[in-house]
């Protein structure tokens, strides 16, 4: 490999190196900000440095084959605490910003949907809700009152038939007194055990 090929690697990688900083400080931010629990970290840096794993070697063999060489590393080594010893803090700062800015812009954008969309379809379902309701009160009521309307010729029939019952209604009269009475009873043995503390 000529050197132009190795100059032309090790600036890949020290712009990788800067990569990797820039990446790891916007994801420590936003993992702090956005309030990411701690047993969850451990499997996120896995994730951090596989991703970044496949970029670096991604790279390297579009530039060199992926040939892995001492340059390889130093171009890594000095890209990463280059960026850490002059952009950390910028980074860091941006990052912070822009993170609030899109929290900012989410929470706006969820009250304006909770306010227009959510809020009144609610209010529509309570809405209808008791509409429903008062129309099942109207519909029962009407229809008790049609049934007492279509049920009073019946009860000029009834009037007529139940003294032609007597002597079927004395025939029973014993089995009634007797349901009568166990009823009586229950009631009263309900009402002592009522009583007892």
């Amino acid at each position: 490999m000529n050197a132009a090929a190795q100059w032309m690697t090790i600036a890949s990688m020290l712009m990788c190196g800067l990569a990797m900083g820039i990446v790891f400080d916007v994801y420590r931010v936003a993992s702090h900000r956005f309030h990411v629990a701690r047993w969850l970290l451990p499997a996120l840096d896995v994730v951090y440095w596989a991703a970044a794993t496949l970029g670096v070697f991604s790279i390297l063999l579009g530039s060199n084959q992926g040939e892995v060489r001492l340059y390889v590393f130093l171009g890594l080594g000095i890209g990463v605490t280059g960026y850490f010893g002059l952009f950390s803090n910028l980074v860091v700062k941006l990052s912070g910003i822009i993170i609030d800015i899109i929290k900012s812009l989410f929470q706006f954008l969820w009250k304006m949907v909770n306010t227009m969309l959510l809020t009144p379809f609610f209010w529509i379902v309570r809405l209808l809700a008791k509409l429903i309701d008062i129309l099942f009160i109207i519909t029962a009521a009407l229809l008790l009152w049609l049934g007492k309307l279509l049920l009073r010729p019946l009860s000029a029939f009834g009037r007529w038939l139940w003294p032609k019952l007597l002597p079927i209604r004395r025939t029973f009269e014993p089995i009634t007194r007797f349901f009568k009475h166990l009823q009586e009873r229950w009631r009263q043995i309900r009402d002592l055990l009522k009583k007892k503390p």
